[in-house]
């Protein structure tokens, strides 16, 4: 789910490449003086400053020259609705949120879960992203979409990781056998030392088209919801936090976030209605 929650980027570039979503401009600190937007969480009236990455495809990547993603469509949506103009500018992930914090832009949407360990830097919308774990196994496994199914089943998790953290909660019944890494895990499923993998979908999925003679499939899969994807402001810009939380409402309202979702996410499940945003994070609560 999770789609987010790669470890990802190295330390921030020193220099960053303003992306506008008509053109190019400064990378320089916003302007602070405007009473309408400080009142507002923006630092320029008019305009939301958006900081992300252009690298982590489906989220946000480049593609002939431009900005683009699932994060830049529905930023660039929640913007217009709070009668924003979106303006992106483009570093490593890794520098997004002590960025955000300088005031080098409003927000950072680049997919970013919302941990503990980042709620202490910066402040966080409610969750707009979350995916799916899923559970990978063969046709003889035994385990359906039903999670009693897993019951004294062996089900592989990577050590560490939030469905081994969670397992217990979420596959309630299932032996736990933790690896290191998803190869040891899927070699472990393949030579039938496990009944099941744990993990998060896209990579499972990805397991599944590496050993097709196997016959994977993810009968069970778990929506990721207390560990979404959140817009991050400065710690203490309530007013845009507020105003953003509000602006999802919107977006999910009038059915652009499912728009945007199938679109870039084409081969993932589809949340229904009451899986929806937003989502509350487990380390807002």
């Amino acid at each position: 789910m999770g789609k987010f929650r790669s470890a990802r980027g190295v330390a921030a570039a020193a220099a960053v490449l303003l992306l506008a979503a008509t053109g190019c401009g400064s990378g320089a600190a916003a302007d602070t003086n405007t009473p309408a937007a400080n009142a507002s969480g923006v630092a320029k009236a008019g305009t939301l400053k958006i900081g992300t990455s252009n690298n982590t495809k489906p989220y946000t990547y480049e593609e002939n020259g431009k900005l683009t993603g699932f994060d830049v469509d529905l930023i660039s949506a929640a913007a217009r609705k709070l009668k924003l103009n979106p303006q992106f500018v483009s570093l490593d992930f890794a520098g997004l949120l002590p960025a955000v914090n300088n005031r080098q832009f409003d927000v950072a949407a680049a997919a970013v879960g919302i941990t503990p360990g980042r709620v202490r830097m910066v402040d966080f919308s409610n969750g707009y992203l979350a995916g799916y774990f899923g559970l990978l196994t063969g046709k003889k496994s035994g385990i359906t979409s039903k999670v009693p199914s897993v019951g004294g089943k062996k089900i592989a998790v990577l050590q560490g990781s939030i469905t081994d953290l969670n397992s217990a909660t979420l596959i309630p019944g299932a032996q736990i056998v933790r690896f290191p890494d998803n190869n040891t895990a899927a070699l472990a499923l393949k030579n039938n030392r496990v009944d099941g993998f744990f993990n998060d979908y896209g990579p499972n999925r990805a397991i599944a088209k590496k050993y097709p003679d196997l016959q994977l499939s993810q009968p069970l899969t778990v929506p990721a919801t207390d560990f979404p994807a959140g817009w991050a402001v400065r710690k203490g810009n309530t007013a845009l936090r507020t105003r953003l939380d509000t602006a999802l409402e919107q977006v999910v309202a009038d059915g652009t976030w499912l728009k945007l979702y199938k679109e870039y996410f084409p081969e993932d499940p589809v949340p229904s209605s009451s899986q929806l945003p937003p989502y509350k994070a487990k380390a807002l609560k």
